[in-house]
């Protein structure tokens, strides 16, 4: 699962994310992004969002990877968020969306320290810290 800063990765020079998302898809693992990531790194503007469109577009080669949050992502996402005392929804709902997850998870991300903590009682998941480029 990619996060805002693990899907920037992948437009940057970042060696981990593209030796993670190797090692992903060579082990039979499920890509996803979270639809709220794309708030995060895109702008609206065509052109600024360019790189970004690539990556995606090239990461749907591989299979469905944009999920929407529904309600039931939406209200663990609240949870989470209340007992991590954060007001980050969006890093709430992609940790959601990695928690709901029936299988075990990586999920990448520039802000490890946050899911981390929205995390800290989901087992199946491992965070993984990644390097993230702006585009903003």
């Amino acid at each position: 699962m990619l996060d805002s800063g693990g899907l920037s990765a992948l437009c940057g020079p970042s060696q981990r994310a593209r030796t993670w998302l190797r090692w992903i898809l060579e082990n039979d693992g499920v890509l996803c992004v979270p639809t709220p990531v794309i708030v995060e790194t895109t702008t609206g503007d065509g052109r600024r969002d360019a790189e970004i469109n690539r990556i995606l577009s090239v990461l749907t080669e591989c299979g469905d990877i944009l999920t929407a949050p529904d309600e039931t992502t939406a209200r663990l996402a609240a949870a989470l968020r209340f007992r991590a005392r954060t007001d980050d929804g969006i890093d709430a709902l992609v940790a959601a969306a990695a928690a709901l997850e029936a299988t075990p998870t990586v999920l990448l991300t520039s802000d490890p320290d946050d899911l981390e903590r929205l995390l800290s009682d989901v087992r199946h998941v491992v965070v993984r810290p990644i390097q993230r480029r702006s585009f903003l």
